[in-house]
């Protein structure tokens, strides 16, 4: 599974300046503050998803609050509420951004397959050990579980991941059968992988080309 890295968020550096096109805010708390204020520097919608998006990452979705999230960032209020109502709307706009995350991912199952059989689980494999994968991919199931959106796109996904497996085991020349069982058995172990990051050892890159080996030998 491919997900997006966050190390790039930016955390309590200075806000960035605005564009000289003046920005529209979203809430009344907003505009009622734009006419108190001069046109200052502000984050753009983007800096505040990234940054919530690492702050989800590190302490769950419960730990995004506007001011836990302010301080973060090394701003004030003011600048959340000039694009975002309230952290509601900011958690739609996680799950937006998400979802076309997922979308990217999916495009990229499709180039993938494109691949020699072996070369495309190898592929495969190699993404399941991949750290800032696994970081953010149990963060994210975990919001799944109260977040319909969110659980939507990890639902596609996984059903991709599957298809493209199932269909690597049909061209091996695995029974449809036995190519539904074997490409179950690769996605669990995947998502179990994710899960027991913190309990279980990492797989080496040997050590998962010899789980795909043998699931995909006759």
């Amino acid at each position: 599974m491919e997900t997006a890295n966050y190390a790039g968020t930016r955390e309590n550096g200075p806000p960035r300046v605005m564009e000289s096109t003046p920005v529209t805010p979203k809430s009344r708390k907003a505009k009622a503050q734009q006419s108190k204020r001069p046109a200052a520097t502000r984050l753009t919608e983007q800096d505040w998803i990234d940054g919530a998006l690492a702050l989800l990452q590190r302490d769950g979705v419960g730990a995004i609050r506007i001011p836990q999230l302010c301080a973060e960032l090394g701003v004030t209020k003011g600048s959340f509420y000039w694009h975002f109502s309230d952290v509601d709307q900011l958690l739609e706009a996680i799950a937006d951004h998400w979802c076309g995350i997922q979308n990217d991912a999916v495009r990229g199952l499709t180039a993938v397959e494109s691949l020699p059989v072996g070369e495309r689980l190898e592929v495969m494999a190699e993404g399941l050990i991949n750290e800032p994968t696994w970081l953010v991919e149990s963060t994210i199931r975990e919001w799944a579980r109260t977040d319909q959106k969110v659980a939507d796109a990890v639902r596609d996904l996984d059903l991709r991941i599957f298809g493209v497996l199932q269909k690597a085991m049909l061209e091996l020349g695995f029974s449809p059968t036995e190519a539904r069982t074997r490409a179950g058995t690769l996605v669990f172990a995947g998502i179990g992988f994710v899960h027991s990051r913190r309990s279980m050892p990492t797989p080496t890159s040997a050590e998962l080309r010899e789980m795909f080996d043998l699931l995909t030998r006759r």
